[in-house]
C-alpha cells in the first residue's frame, strides 16, 4: 500500500512537471510571436528589395585669377550625396526621386542592402512629378509589389525604409523607422515647395525620415509600398514629425509611362488664365462677373482640346474635375497629374451661367 502510495507522488510529480515545461513552452512561443508582428514580416519582406544610391556632383573650386589669366584648367571636386529607392519589377526596375538625381554628374554606384553593387542605366525621369526610373541588369531581382494609395486609413501603421545620413554610416543595410498614416491627399504651399514641382496630393506621416531617404519606399503592414519618401517640413534639416510621401498611385503611372517611351509625355489643355484676384475689379464688373474664385481665361489655342470642348477667352474656369481652381498654377498642377487620354471635366462660367464642359486630354504638339 505505502508504495502505491509513492508510486501515485512520483506520477504526479512527473506530471506536475510536464505541465509546467509545457507552459513555460507555450509562453515562449507566445513571446516570440508577439515579437514577430506584421511590422517586422513586412520589413522581412521588403527590405532585400530595398537600394542606395550614391551619386557625384562635380563643382568647380575657385582659381586664382593668376592662374585663370594663364589659362589652367578649372579643378573639379566631387561631392557625393545619398539617395534611396526600391526595385518594384522583377526584371530590375527601380523607382526614386527626380531630385536625388537631379543635380548628378554621374551615379556613383547603386547598391542593395546584401552590399551587392548592381550594373545600372537610366531609364527615364520627370521632374515635375519627381519620378525617376533607374534599371539594374543581369538577373532577376527581389521586389516589392505595389500597393493601393486610394485604399488608406488614416492611422494604419506605415514603415519608411531607406538609408538616411548613408555616406556617415557607410552601410548599405537599410534602416527602418515606423509611424502611422498623419493625413491624405495633402497639398504642400506653393511658396514652400515649388511652382514647378507637383508636391501636391500627398500622403503625410509620421514617420521619420531624414536625409537619405528620398526615394525609399513607405510600406504597408503588408510590405506593399503606399508611396515614396519625398520631403519634410523642418526648421533644422531634420525630422521634426512632418514627412511627405508621393502617392504610389501617381509614381505607378508615371514610372509606366517612363518605360513605355522613354520620357512622361506632356499632358495639356491649351490655355492660359490669370486668377481673378489679379484683375481690377471695376474691369470684372464691366464683365458682369460676379463671382470672387477662379481664373479668368486670357488666351487658348484653336487646336488645344479646350477650344475644341468650347472653351474660348473670357471663359472664367472655377472648377477642373470637382478641384477648386483660384490661380492658374491650380490649372497647371492638376495637368500635371493628368496621363494621355484621361477625361476632363471643367467647370466654368460664362455671361451669368455656370457650365460644364468634357474633354479628353491630349499630348502637347500632338497630331
Amino acid at each position: 500500500m505505502r508504495l502505491k502510495y509513492k508510486q501515485s507522488i512520483i506520477v504526479a510529480l512527473i506530471v506536475s512537471f510536464l505541465i509546467i515545461f509545457q507552459t513555460g513552452i507555450f509562453a515562449q512561443d507566445s513571446i516570440t510571436d508577439s515579437r514577430r508582428n506584421a511590422i517586422v514580416t513586412s520589413v522581412e519582406k521588403a527590405s532585400p528589395a530595398v537600394v542606395t544610391i550614391n551619386v557625384l556632383e562635380y563643382q568647380a573650386t575657385d582659381l586664382d585669377p593668376f592662374f585663370e589669366l594663364f589659362g589652367f584648367p578649372i579643378r573639379q571636386r566631387p561631392i557625393s550625396s545619398i539617395g534611396s529607392g526600391f526595385i518594384f519589377r522583377p526584371e530590375g526596375y527601380i523607382l526614386t526621386n527626380y531630385h536625388v538625381l537631379e543635380n548628378a554628374s554621374k551615379i556613383a554606384s547603386v547598391t542593395l542592402s546584401s552590399g551587392e553593387k548592381l550594373d545600372i542605366e537610366i531609364v527615364g525621369a520627370d521632374p515635375r512629378t519627381d519620378i525617376a526610373v533607374l534599371k539594374a541588369t543581369g538577373k532577376i531581382f527581389p521586389y516589392i509589389p505595389l500597393g493601393d494609395s486610394e485604399n488608406l486609413y488614416i492611422g494604419e501603421w506605415v514603415i519608411a525604409i531607406g538609408n538616411p545620413f548613408g555616406s556617415l554610416m557607410k552601410d548599405p543595410r537599410p534602416t527602418v523607422s515606423v509611424g502611422v498614416v498623419s493625413a491624405v491627399h495633402r497639398k504642400v504651399n506653393r511658396n514652400i515647395s515649388s511652382d514647378t514641382r507637383l508636391y501636391q496630393d500627398l500622403i503625410q506621416t509620421d514617420a521619420a525620415i531624414n536625409p537619405g531617404n528620398s526615394g525609399g519606399p513607405l510600406v504597408n503592414s503588408q510590405g506593399e509600398v503606399i508611396g515614396i519618401n519625398t520631403m519634410i517640413f523642418s526648421k533644422t534639416g531634420g525630422y521634426q514629425g512632418l514627412s511627405f510621401a508621393i502617392p504610389i498611385n501617381r509614381a505607378k503611372r508615371v514610372a509606366d509611362e517612363l518605360i513605355k517611351y522613354g520620357e512622361r509625355r506632356d499632358p495639356w489643355f491649351g490655355f492660359k488664365a490669370e486668377s481673378l484676384d489679379s484683375i481690377d475689379p471695376r474691369l470684372l464688373r464691366e464683365l458682369g462677373i460676379p463671382i470672387k474664385k477662379g481664373v479668368f481665361v486670357t488666351r487658348i489655342l484653336k487646336e488645344s482640346p479646350a477650344y475644341q470642348a468650347g472653351l474660348r477667352p473670357g471663359d472664367v474656369v472655377v472648377e477642373i474635375n470637382k478641384q477648386p481652381v483660384e490661380d492658374p498654377l491650380d490649372v497647371d498642377f492638376i495637368n500635371w497629374d493628368m496621363f494621355i487620354g484621361d477625361p476632363v471635366e471643367m467647370k466654368i462660367f460664362r455671361e451669368g451661367k455656370t457650365l460644364t464642359i468634357n474633354f479628353t486630354v491630349q499630348e502637347v504638339n500632338s497630331e
